[in-house]
This record gives structure tokens, C-alpha cells and sequence, in this order.
């Protein structure tokens, strides 16, 4: 059922998502067991990482992970987070009139399947789930070489460059976000493992081929031609290439389209941002990501997409277990996947569906129904939405913003509260204005888009190519679908963005009314200090009359002691310290001076150049 359709036709469907959740249940329970042993090995990392220096040879000694014997098990798990090259998989769709057939393949053997396909199939589709990069750009590179150019996107695309690309906003794993960050950061100082791996992790592509038209010949130029080329080899390394698995956070990256192949990743921390939505219940687990979804399409039917999003784009009640899915097996899942969704929706129609059986109306769909992800139209509507839920986060800052104005001891009980709540809102007024930002340039993408159906459109009447299809859903009628949506998102984020900036301007109102007051208070106490030194000056002589005046040294007994002996001491010791004092002071206050004047001679001396200004400069000396 498609997207538009799936809220009407929901209850015809809903015993088949069942039937569905339960099957996948069965077939997940069998990865489960592996996760622990990862899990083990990459905590005794951090450990190590993180323990003083002190503690390392004790680590290595107690666990097998700090042996050098053990490198093997360091490799799989870098190669569990980051498989080699060769190995990453490709999904392929071959779409037929009545059917479509799912298969997939290794990256390695890609070139296969962009060359030719079946006289039978109308359009192939192939997914790379490949991030920016010199790879990236060698796949795009040869299947845009190997046939017929399609018809350019103009609006959507760029001068030069008219294929079609859109920023995609989805969810992954919280802690296994983290993992694969921690596993770069801790592995790639292992000059023994880094080694090894580099000299694998090209293994399986096809050697290079005399006419210099491999992919590995292409890669081999590419990474040189880019000034990625280490001493060591001419091809990028183990970690420099698997950096575009890592999705970007929402606050990575500047707020601008990505295209080339230097725009990839480029952190500089590694540790996954607190975000604002982990307040949400819901949301508590997950991690909002962004990843690019580029799209090249020729005219003999071929349809090549990139982008390393391995993440949910549709919500529902199951959302915490999809999260828990590895990448590969995401791909499986149409209830949670939006590429696993079109890639099993014309499984048993074909291009019947369609309303022009078309490479371009096959782009249009997908981008359509990935780029206006996340959403819960496909599920029931059964989970909350990021703007529900960030606007509940809000309301939870509102709340605290209240207690404050109404409860004058909340400072006193918690006086670093404050602060947090203030960096708390912070974050969300930061995430709220990267996912505004991008939700803005996806309207606008979908408004370029509308206009390239329009043109296309307007081309195949023209050349008198009629609809096969004309009941069903064209492609402006698509984008103009997904626009809505875009758009009520985008106003949403706007009126959640405005919501938290009054809030931020409240919180710093009532910060600086209470500071205002605790100057009130502090400029009271000064003038009762002021107050009180007045009245010590008036009766401290006094005092110290009275103690004196008060004194019996004469009663003292075995004391031969008297007044005049007690002055002769005490006066002695007084005269002596002042004399001492003042001495110093002046003594001090005269170098002072003597250096000032120093200074002041010299800078004058330097502007004196010349021999006839040599009188004027000793003078100065």
C-alpha cells in the first residue's frame, strides 16, 4: 500500500504488519548471542583506553584483548562496525511489468549488474549503502560511464550536475552510534592492527585491468587526484574509508548541501551529542541522525543510489527493537526501512502501479517517500512524532521555567540547576534550528522537484508518449504529497523553535530579575558593613583605652614585671617594625619610579634615527 494510501487502507493491512512483526521476531533471535561477546570486548576497550597508565600492563596481563596474540579479535570487531570494502552488501531490484525480484550482492561485484539486465526487466534499481567519499564517487563515476545518460533534473540538481539528492533525517541505535565511534577512535592508534587491516581491506575487487578502466584503477586515480594518498599506498586506507559509515549528527556539519566527495564526515569529536529528544520516554534510546540519499539514473533503466543511512524511517510501537537491528538486517525490515519498504512494494504488481513505467518515475518515488521521513502515517500513527515529542520536551522546560518564578527557595536547594536547565534548553534550541534548517532545504528540494516532473511531463506529451497507467498516482501528484508534508513539518519545527527561544528569553529575563535583586541585597549588606566600620572606628580608641587603662601588671604575682618594662618592649618592637615599613615602602616606590623613567627613555631614544639626531639620543640616554 503506498505512503498517501496507508492511513485509509490501514485496517486491511494491519494483520498482515502482525504476521509480519512475528516472523521477523523468529528470525532475529538468532544474531542476538553475538552481540554479548562484542558488547565484552569493546567495554574492556574503553576501559583500557580510559584507565591510567599505571593500569595498562596489569590490563594486558589480565585480559586477552591487551595480548599481541589476540589481533584477530580485535579485527572482527572493527569488522563487525566497519566491513572491509569487498564485503559491504548491495541490494538489487529488478522490476518487472507484473512482479519485482529482490536479491542482493557484494560490492565487489557491482559491475556486474550495471552493464546489462534482462530484456524482461524495465528498470533495475541498485542501493549502495556507500557515504561520501572517493569510493562513493568511483561507483556514481563508472555507472554514469556505462550507458545511456538519462534525462537531467535541472531544478533539483546543479549546473553540471543535474541528478537528484535530498538530506534525510533518521533514527539508530544510541549506544551502537556510540560503539562504532568508540571503535574508530580506540583502533586506529593500532599501527599493527591498522596495518593489517590495510593491506585486507581491498581484498575481492577484481584486479586492475590494462585499459586502466577498473574500479580499483579508477579509485587508485581518484585517491591521488583528491591528495588522499598516504606513503604506504596509492588507495585509501581501512579507516579512511569506512568514515563514511559513520552517520553525521544534527549538529555536525554546516548548515549546506554536500556534494563532493571531500564533504563527507570530518569530526572532530567522537563522542554521540546529548540530544534534547533523550528527555522523550520514546526516544530515550535512539539517536536522530542525518545522512545524504543521491540518486544517478540513466536512460537504458538503470537507477543507482547511495547514501550509508542504515537507520528507522518509520515510527511505531516496535521502535526500540528495530533500533536494536544491525545494519544489514534493517534492509530487510519494510516496516521500519524506507528503502526495504519500496524495495518489497511492487514485489507482486510490477510496474502496474506506476504511472509511467519509468527510471524517472521510480527516482521521483523514492525520493519522495525517503526524503519526508521520519513519519508514523504507515504504522497507525501508534508512536509519537519528533514534533510531539520535542514539543513535550518543551513543555517539561515551561514547566521547570514556572517553579522557578513561583518557588524562590529552588535556588538555594539546587544552586547548579540553573545552569543545567539553561545548557538543556540550549540543546534543544540548537537541534531544533539544524532539523528546521534542513526541513526548510527539503521543502525546497521538493519545490525544484515539482518543477522537473512538470518539465518531464510536459517533454513525454510532447513526443506523444501517453501514461500506460492513467488511474494511478502520477509523479507531480508524488511531490506534491511529500511538499505537504514537508511543509506542515517545517512549520511545525518553526513554531517549536520560536516556542523555545521565548522560553530561553523568559529563563534569561527571570535569571537576570533574581540577579538584579541579589544586587539589591549585596549593595544593603555593603551599606551595613559600611555601617558597622564606622562605629568600630568610633569606639575602637576607646576600647583600647580601657583595656590598657585596665591592665594590673603590679598584681601579677612571682612576676617582677611593671607598666614601664611592658612599654619598653612593646614600643621598641612597634617603632622598629614601622621604621622598617616605611623604609621599604620608600625604597620600593623609588625603584618603581627609576624604572618608569627607564622605559620612558628608551621608547623615546628609538624614535631618535640618524646622525643628526645622535646629540638628542644621548641626551635621552
Amino acid at each position: 500500500v503506498d505512503t498517501q494510501d496507508a492511513l485509509t487502507d490501514f485496517a486491511p493491512i494491519a494483520v498482515e504488519y502482525m504476521q509480519k512483526e512475528k516472523e521477523r521476531e523468529a528470525r532475529l533471535a538468532k544474531h542476538q548471542p553475538l552481540a554479548p561477546a562484542l558488547d565484552r570486548q569493546l567495554q574492556h576497550l574503553r576501559r583500557a583506553q580510559t584507565s591510567p597508565l599505571w593500569c595498562h600492563a596489569f590490563a594486558s596481563w589480565r585480559s586477552p584483548l591487551g595480548a599481541d596474540s589476540d589481533q584477530h579479535k580485535l579485527k572482527s570487531l572493527a569488522r563487525f562496525y566497519f566491513p572491509y570494502r569487498s564485503d559491504v552488501k548491495v541490494f538489487i531490484t529488478d522490476i518487472k511489468e507484473q512482479c519485482a525480484q529482490t536479491y542482493d550482492c557484494r560490492l565487489s561485484e557491482i559491475s556486474r549488474y550495471t552493464t546489462t539486465k534482462p530484456s524482461d526487466v524495465r528498470v533495475r534499481w541498485i542501493h549502495a549503502p556507500l557515504g561520501l567519499g572517493p569510493l562513493h564517487s568511483t561507483i556514481e563515476d563508472l555507472f554514469l560511464h556505462q550507458g545511456v545518460a538519462g534525462r537531467p533534473f535541472k531544478n533539483l540538481g546543479r549546473a553540471g550536475w543535474p541528478y537528484a539528492n535530498v538530506e534525510v533525517l533518521n533514527f539508530c541505535d544510541r549506544e551502537q552510534f556510540q560503539n562504532m565511534r568508540d571503535i574508530y577512535r580506540f583502533l586506529q592508534g593500532n599501527a599493527e592492527l591498522t596495518k593489517e587491516l590495510n593491506r585486507e581491506c581491498w581484498n575481492g575487487f577484481e584486479p586492475r585491468k590494462t585499459d586502466g578502466k577498473g574500479l580499483l584503477d579508477d579509485l587508485e586515480w581518484r585517491t591521488t587526484h583528491l591528495g588522499l594518498a598516504n606513503d604506504w599506498h596509492t588507495l585509501p586506507g581501512y579507516w579512511e574509508a569506512s568514515t563514511s559509515d559513520v552517520p553525521w549528527q544534527i549538529t555536525e556539519g554546516l548548515s549546506m548541501p554536500n556534494y563532493g566527495p571531500l564533504d563527507g564526515l570530518q569530526p572532530t569529536l567522537w563522542q554521540s551529542d546529548k540530544q534534547a529528544l533523550h528527555k522523550h520516554r520514546f526516544f530515550g534510546s535512539a539517536q536522530l541522525v542525518r545522512d545524504m540519499f543521491r540518486c544517478f539514473h540513466r536512460g537504458d533503466g538503470f537507477l543507482l543510489t547511495l547514501s550509508g543511512m542504515r537507520g528507522v524511517n518509520y515510527l511505531d510501537r516496535h521502535f526500540k527493537r528495530h533500533l536494536s537491528e544491525s545494519g544489514d538486517a534493517i534492509f530487510d525490515n519494510d516496516v521500519a526501512s524506507a528503502i526495504a519498504f519500496v524495495r518489497r512494494q511492487f514485489t507482486e504488481s510490477g510496474t502496474q502501479t506506476w504511472h509511467r513505467p519509468s527510471v524517472e518515475w521510480l527516482l521521483v518515488h523514492l525520493i519522495t517517500e525517503i526524503g519526508a521521513t521520519p513519519h508514523i502515517d504507515r504504522q497507525g500513527c501508534n508512536a509519537p512524532t519528533i514534533e510531539g515529542a520535542y514539543q513535550e520536551v518543551i513543555q517539561q522546560f515551561v514547566s521547570l521555567t514556572s517553579k522557578r518564578r513561583q518557588y524562590e527557595h529552588f535556588d538555594r536547594k539546587s544552586p547548579n540547576e540553573p545552569a543545567e536547565l539553561i545548557k538543556d534548553m540550549l540543546t534543544c534550541e540548537e537541534e531544533l534550528r539544524r532539523i528546521t534548517n534542513m526541513s526548510q532545504r527539503r521543502e525546497q528540494a521538493f519545490e525544484q522537484l515539482g518543477m522537473d516532473v512538470v518539465d518531464l511531463e510536459q517533454e513525454d506529451l510532447e513526443q506523444g508518449n501517453r501514461p500506460e497507467h492513467e488511474n494511478e498516482l502520477s509523479a507531480s501528484e508524488k511531490v506534491q504529497t511529500a511538499l505537504q508534508r514537508v511543509t506542515r513539518q517545517t512549520q511545525a519545527f518553526e513554531l517549536l523553535l520560536n516556542d523555545i527561544r521565548m522560553t530561553l528569553k523568559s529563563v534569561y529575563d527571570l535569571r537576570s530579575i533574581q540577579q538584579r535583586q541579589g544586587g539589591i541585597i549585596t549593595e544593603d549588606q555593603n551599606r551595613a558593613l559600611v555601617l558597622i566600620t564606622l562605629v568600630q572606628l568610633v569606639f575602637i580608641p576607646f576600647t583600647t583605652l580601657c583595656g590598657y587603662w585596665g591592665m594590673n601588671l603590679d598584681d601579677i604575682r612571682q612576676s617582677s614585671w611593671v607598666q614601664h618594662d611592658f612599654w619598653r618592649v612593646c614600643a621598641s618592637i612597634v617603632v622598629t617594625l614601622a621604621l622598617s615599613c616605611t623604609v621599604m615602602t620608600v625604597l620600593h616606590l623609588a625603584w618603581q619610579k627609576q624604572q618608569s623613567l627607564r622605559r620612558e627613555y628608551v621608547k623615546g631614544a628609538q624614535l631618535f634615527t640618524g646622525p643628526a639626531n645622535d646629540r638628542l639620543h644621548d641626551h635621552a640616554v
